[in-house]
């Protein structure tokens, strides 16, 4: 580096993260981006984490479980009011699972489904605006 001889740690990595066209986010100057190499990532297979989450949680239902879930967070992004606080991607479904897997082991006498529609209900349920609530109850059932 301008006449220095610099030793690289192979143990060492830097990674840049960008969501290109992002609100509110600069783009890298291209002299920075021709310094890494780019990789583009795909939208995660939500049902599939489901599934595994409620399967390493113990729920024997998962398969069924997972795709109900799923349909309904799809439905529910299509079919609620947008709203800048709603959230319905991995994050908020990793919070779910995490909270269905506590609720699993607190009452295992409840019926599986029965058990993640709840968690589902109260983690969901506070952030709506009085329009949503009876929409997402429907969607719900």
């Amino acid at each position: 580096f301008e006449g220095a001889e610099i030793k690289l740690d192979r143990k060492v990595g830097i990674f840049v993260t960008m969501n290109p066209g992002y609100a509110g986010r600069t783009e890298l100057p291209e002299s920075v981006k021709a310094l890494f190499r780019p990789v583009t990532c795909i939208k995660p297979d939500l049902e599939l984490i489901c599934l595994i989450s409620l399967f390493s949680d113990g729920f024997l239902t998962a398969k069924v479980l997972a795709k109900k879930m799923t349909v309904l967070y799809k439905l529910a992004e299509e079919q609620l009011s947008k709203q800048c606080h709603y959230d319905w991607g991995l994050r908020s479904l990793n919070s779910v699972l995490r909270m269905a897997g506590v609720m699993k082991r607190k009452s295992e006498e409840l019926p599986e489904a029965v058990v993640l529609m709840r968690v589902l209900r109260d983690m969901n349920f506070p952030k709506f605006v009085f329009e949503d609530v009876p929409l997402f109850l429907g969607l719900i059932r």
